[in-house]
């Protein structure tokens, strides 16, 4: 029970900003800058002619791309690029993209590019319509984690993650890319099956945000394709009756070589895979029609001052406020990233002002966020958005442009350069010691990325090189001139979210920005020389325990006060660590009246600081580390987690054993909660799925505090001494046990540990039983439930539960799993593909191991609130004919494939081994299910799918929850 995040490594605001830019598009280079007159914008010197091109044809200047990526182009003009890359072993990732996305389409096409998209999975010359997916399952990927595609404003993309990369699946995956290239048939029964599907994706989609974004598209550029395509008016109706023609056409139109680039990563032979593509795609014909490009239209530089008001319910309360001027092809060049990490450094500067606002005691903002880039490739964009708390919009407007104004007319401190260029090096530093064993979905993601504009892919060492280059020349002085002068802007345009309407909106927006504007404002105050106050925690413990899990490979040791140590040495992460820091047991140690100090203390124990620094001082003394602040309150244990490196991890280990030893709690805590929790709790009626966020888990329970979200009054009645009493026996005396998973120097870690949380007192042998606390019993009343929310009136979910049992029995947790991979299968099958009614029906088996005899399985779908009934009749169907006879065996060997490949991928990624030891002493005896989890997977027979279905999915045990706009229930 965490609905509020938690913060943790890097500053995050708890409710987040509503950022468009970062919702819709990855645009680079952070800047920010004043408005000024062209001939005062300093320029870049001219580069050099190019010295080379990549395989792309993408000029080369004084920044040498990485030599590993084999480019290449076909000679029909198809670009592919290949990658050797061995994380995870013996695993590849295949990228298709395609230069056509919602800009490119006519107004008779409006969301056909993405009615396209779901059509590559539905028959193409040499596969048959609903076998694309089912042939990808019986070879081991699951559809929607393996098997997926994306569809944006300039692109198409294509997405498989092979588990394995024999022959036979390689091969497969290229034939399957090949059909989507030019094979697709698109036939007219496929389209109209496919209108429903894609119209529930739209409606599961359509929240506040999106209608924010938007709205915000339409504010600052109407004139450009990225404002009029984006949700347009007319693409509903357009995707029910537009002809399957209309989409072969469009087909044609875009699916060509000479549009497409195809991206391949893994643990693979170059040679063989480049010898694959040219023998599959060569015969793939360029029509002879060259393709052309479209007008994209232009923001109107000359409008500004201007303003709009998005009003919402629902919304987070934000101001928004940009400047453009005309775009500027940068070439990738040694001086243009020297000026651009100029830019960002100020930018950084900046961020970190806004956030020592909000951080602080009586903010009156909740975030901000200042940043500069393209949008898109049309035009330079300057923003500074600020979150306010809830009715505040004119506060939060005045701290961004006062802020944005201090920076450019008074630059920066030493001190505050000092901190960004700390974090800035630990980024390059440990990006470059990492760069062994990058991910492939990364890689690919990043080398794809390049295709469209001519940019080049460049190694992390040579990045962090040319910064180290470079720094001995970072001044504050060249930050605060290159972030004044760096963009010569518009004036601005102010877009303002408020749940209410602003009377007479432009004029007083713009009233406040002019109030603000005449306001002095003052140098910052520099400040420096505060030193880390928690490096002695008194005498280091000995070790008393110290063995081997040998088949797991894991050691566990124990030091004399009871602290308990897990080390698992991997090379998938080179450079690499995850930790996991367990204490007490968390939420059962509270009572069930105080859930909502629970929540409080997970979504902000990092702002309390520690008694002797606070957030804001601890975030400037430790600049340059990688750490994890604050901790969260979990169902049975009080954690913190995160990523570091071995040069962090002592100081990770000062940092939470303070945290657990002398947790300062402060003021600053209680004032941004006491502002995130009026926007969150006005979110939870926002949308069906928010409904059942906040509402279903404690139906189900019959009313358990522990199960679900607390009431506002709960949330909102916290305080600091209350926190502070519940946390303080547990902080003192409950059992600790650390993990640590990677890259690392054992010696150094068990170091460590023994110097920081191995020198604090007495530890608890053992964890308390909390018997009472643990008990949980499924609802008494199966009457169905009907909900209401506040959001689009055409959204409803249709929700089934059943009660189960709890996870002791380690066969029966393993055969339910697969009865739900198998029910949500079979509900894609009859729900989504023969009935049309919704994008992403799931289904779910939770078997708890904290609340005893407690668990569910369950089904959840999205849909036109008029399918309810028949989406609820079709999941009792599923269920009985699951109860009536073995399950399919082919329907298993397409639930189960993909699971054992999952299983043995887990076992080559860190994440999942600090999940499996984070407890291997406290609950040693769960590490049986480590070692028999694939015996366990496979042991399932369809007999046994029958009878778990004949104990459990028991009609007359099942409780319906309906989930509708509020309008489609008679007032009382």
């Amino acid at each position: 029970m965490t609905p509020i995040r938690p913060m943790a490594a890097t500053e995050q605001v708890s409710v987040s900003v509503l950022d468009a830019r970062r919702t819709l598009a990855a645009l680079p280079l952070l800047a920010l800058a004043n408005p000024l007159a062209a001939q005062d914008v300093p320029s870049t010197p001219p580069a050099e002619a190019a010295q080379a091109t990549t395989g792309w044809g993408h000029p080369i200047y004084d920044i040498a791309p990485d030599p590993a990526v084999r480019f290449g182009v076909l000679d029909n003009g198809l670009r592919y690029a290949i990658l050797q890359n061995g994380t995870p072993e013996d695993t590849a990732i295949i990228r298709f993209g395609f230069d056509v996305g919602w800009i490119d389409e006519t107004e008779e096409e409006l969301g056909l590019a993405h009615m396209l998209e779901h059509m590559a999975f539905n028959g193409s010359k040499n596969v048959p319509e609903g076998e694309m997916i089912k042939l990808l399952e019986r070879l081991g990927l699951a559809f929607g984690a393996d098997t997926n595609a994306s569809t944006g404003f300039e692109d198409t993309v294509y997405k498989l993650d092979l588990p394995r990369t024999d022959p036979d699946l390689v091969d497969t995956a290229l034939m399957l890319m090949r059909e989507t290239a030019s094979e697709l048939t698109i036939g007219d029964d496929a389209v109209d099956r496919e209108r429903g599907i894609i119209q529930s994706e739209t409606r599961t989609r359509n929240n506040y945000g999106i209608r924010r974004i938007k709205h915000y598209f339409q504010f600052i550029a109407p004139e450009t394709r990225y404002a009029t395509r984006f949700r347009a008016d007319g693409t509903d109706e357009i995707i029910d009756t537009a002809p399957a023609q209309t989409v072969r056409d469009l087909y044609r139109r875009y699916y060509r070589p000479d549009n497409a680039a195809l991206v391949i990563v893994g643990d693979l032979d170059p040679d063989e895979i480049e010898a694959k593509i040219v023998s599959r795609f060569g015969d793939w014909q360029a029509p002879a029609i060259p393709r052309t490009e479209i007008d994209k239209g232009e923001v109107d530089l000359a409008r500004g001052p201007a303003a709009a008001n998005f009003v919402d319910p629902d919304v987070q309360q934000v101001v928004v406020i940009d400047r453009f001027a005309p775009y500027q092809d940068r070439k990738p060049t040694v001086a243009e990233a020297e000026q651009s990490r100029l830019v960002s450094l100020g930018t950084a500067i900046l961020n970190r002002r806004l956030q020592k606002i909000a951080n602080a005691e009586d903010a009156p903002i909740i975030g901000g966020d200042a940043s500069a880039s393209d949008f898109f490739d049309i035009q330079r964009q300057a923003q500074v958005l600020v979150q306010a708390r809830d009715g505040e919009w004119q506060r939060a407007l005045e701290v961004g442009e006062q802020e944005w104004r201090r920076a450019v007319e008074h630059g920066f401190t030493e001190a505050e350069l000092a901190e960004q260029l700390a974090n800035f090096e630990q980024r390059y530093r440990d990006s470059a010691s990492q760069q062994d064993t990058r991910r492939n979905s990364q890689l690919a993601d990043a080398i794809l990325s390049t295709a469209r504009r001519e940019r080049i892919f460049v190694s992390p060492q040579t990045t962090y090189e040319l910064f180290l280059a470079q720094k001995p020349a970072i001044t504050a002085e060249a930050v605060s001139r290159a972030f004044a002068q760096h963009y010569a802007l518009s004036e601005p345009l102010i877009h303002v979210s408020t749940k209410q309407a602003i009377p007479d909106a432009e004029k007083t927006i713009l009233d406040a920005l002019r109030a603000s504007e005449v306001q002095p404002v003052e140098a910052p105050q520099d400040t420096d020389g505060l030193e880390f106050a928690y490096t002695d925690f008194g005498t280091p413990s000995a070790t008393a325990d110290d063995s081997m899990i040998e088949e797991l490979g894991v050691r566990t040791i124990r030091f004399e006060n009871n602290v308990r140590l897990n080390l698992k040495p991997t090379q998938f992460e080179k450079g690499r660590l995850r930790f996991a820091i367990r204490l007490g047991s968390g939420q059962l140690a509270m009572p069930e009246t105080k859930m909502g100090d629970a929540v409080f203390l997970s979504a902000v124990s990092a702002l309390g600081g520690l008694g002797q620094h606070g957030y804001n001082e601890l975030r400037q003394i430790l600049a340059g580390r990688r750490l994890t602040y604050g901790f969260d309150a979990g169902e049975d244990k009080f954690t913190v987690t995160g990523t570091g490196t071995m040069a962090d991890l002592p100081l990770q280990m000062q940092l939470s054993a303070a945290y657990f030893s002398d947790p300062g709690l402060r003021p600053e805590m209680l004032t941004r909660w006491q502002a995130i929790v009026p926007p969150y709790v006005a979110q939870l009626d926002a949308t069906p799925q928010a409904v059942a966020q906040s509402q279903v888990a404690q139906i189900v329970s019959d009313g358990n505090p522990r199960f679900g979200i607390p009431a506002e009054g709960e949330l909102v009645g916290v305080t600091l001494g209350g926190a502070r009493e519940l946390v303080s026996q547990q902080f003192a005396s409950a059992p600790i046990e650390i993990s640590v998973v990677g890259d690392f120097d054992s010696d150094a870690v068990i170091e460590a540990v023994a110097s920081s949380f191995g020198a604090l007192p007495q530890r608890a042998a053992s964890l308390e039983s909390w018997d009472s606390a643990r008990l949980a019993h499924f609802t008494s009343n199966r009457g169905e439930r009907v909900l209401t929310h506040a959001g689009a009136p055409d959204q409803a979910l249709a929700m089934t539960y059943w009660p189960t049992t709890d996870d002791d029995d380690a066969q029966e947790e393993a055969t339910m799993q697969l009865l739900a991979t198998v029910m949500r299968l079979e509900m894609l099958d009859r729900i989504r593909e023969e009935l049309g009614a919704s994008y992403s029906p799931t289904a779910r088996s939770s078997m708890s191991h904290v609340y005893r005899d407690f668990g569910t399985f369950s089904t959840s779908v999205v849909v036109e609130p008029s399918q309810a009934d028949e989406v609820f009749a079709v999941v009792d169907a599923i269920a009985e004919d699951f109860r009536r006879a073995p399950i399919d065996a082919d329907l298993l060997d397409r639930a189960r494939t993909p699971l054992l490949e999952k299983i043995a991928l887990s076992r080559r990624e860190n994440g999942w081994w600090l999940g499996i030891i984070d407890e291997a002493q406290l609950h040693s005896q769960r590490l049986d299910r480590v070692r028999s989890y694939e015996d366990r997977i496979r042991a399932v027979t369809p007999e046994m799918l029958q009878q778990s279905a004949q104990l459990y999915l028991d009609p007359s045990q099942a409780l319906r929850i309906r989930i509708v706009h509020e309008s489609l229930i008679p007032e009382e």
